[in-house]
């Protein structure tokens, strides 16, 4: 996927406001930024402010490290532009499928349920040695409009501590009751998997090799065969760890 078609998919899956320019007050940039300014150096944290009426960052805070490669003054202008650059391939997909079905839930909310919740985001970045480096993403409502739109959305970003894990998911967390909403994304398969699929998937997981497998479930090997190969299609992987991988991320292995 080209750069400015998964820019033109972030814009379009966004909680966009559709308020009048008249109808927002701007003036409350300038009387929040100093507790913007103050959440970075209390929490040493990358803290941004999204624009979803403008697609524009309105606030950059200026403690990115230098490993990262950003340029805080670009993300001004190019908007999200620079950071697709720098995500993981195998994140991109995923992360434009999970933020799409956050923002509808969130868009579902009433005005006081969406300032409860924020999003809890896993993925993987490029740093300026090449390596892929995982960080967290805390996503949440700051600001609404008139309307009860979402106009101003605070990104929190930091190092993830789990280095090693190449999985990545997301979440919503309730910030009163610590409720968490694992997004489920079986639903985006062109084709789900059927339950027989899921059983084979499961043994997959657990590392049981074909005939294994076979065994298990009492079914002949060319059986398992076939339905590894359907998990492989319609999971768009390329292995059997890729198709884990996918599997989890869409929390497939939490369906019963």
């Amino acid at each position: 996927m080209m750069i400015d078609e998964i820019e033109q998919k972030i814009i379009n899956i966004l909680p966009t406001s559709n308020t009048m320019f008249d109808e927002i007050d701007y003036s409350i940039l300038e009387k929040r930024k100093e507790d913007w300014i103050k959440l970075s150096e209390i929490t040493h944290s990358i803290v941004l402010v999204f624009d979803c009426y403008t697609n524009k960052f309105v606030f950059v805070s200026d403690n990115i490290p230098k490993l990262y490669g950003v340029d805080s003054r670009r993300l001004f202008v190019d908007g999200h532009r620079q950071v697709i650059e720098l995500i993981h391939p195998d994140d991109i997909d995923y992360g434009l499928l999970v933020r799409k079905k956050i923002y509808s839930i969130l868009r579902s909310f009433s005005d006081a349920e969406k300032m409860n919740y924020k999003a809890i985001h896993e993925m993987r970045i490029r740093n300026v040695r090449g390596e892929y480096i995982r960080i967290i993403e805390q996503e949440q409502v700051l600001e609404l409009d008139k309307s009860g739109n979402i106009w101003l959305m605070l990104s929190v970003i930091d190092i993830d501590a789990n280095q090693e894990l190449e999985i990545t998911k997301s979440h919503l967390y309730n910030l009163k009751t610590g409720d968490q909403i694992f997004i489920d994304l079986s639903d985006t398969l062109n084709e789900p998997l059927t339950n027989r699929e899921l059983e084979v998937l499961r043994l997959m997981k657990q590392g049981l090799l074909s005939k294994e497998i076979a065994d298990t479930l009492q079914i002949s090997i060319n059986t398992v065969n076939s339905h590894r190969q359907n998990i492989l299609q319609k999971l768009k992987a390329n292995n059997s760890a890729e198709a884990i991988n996918f599997a989890q991320r869409l929390c497939l292995f939490d369906k019963k």
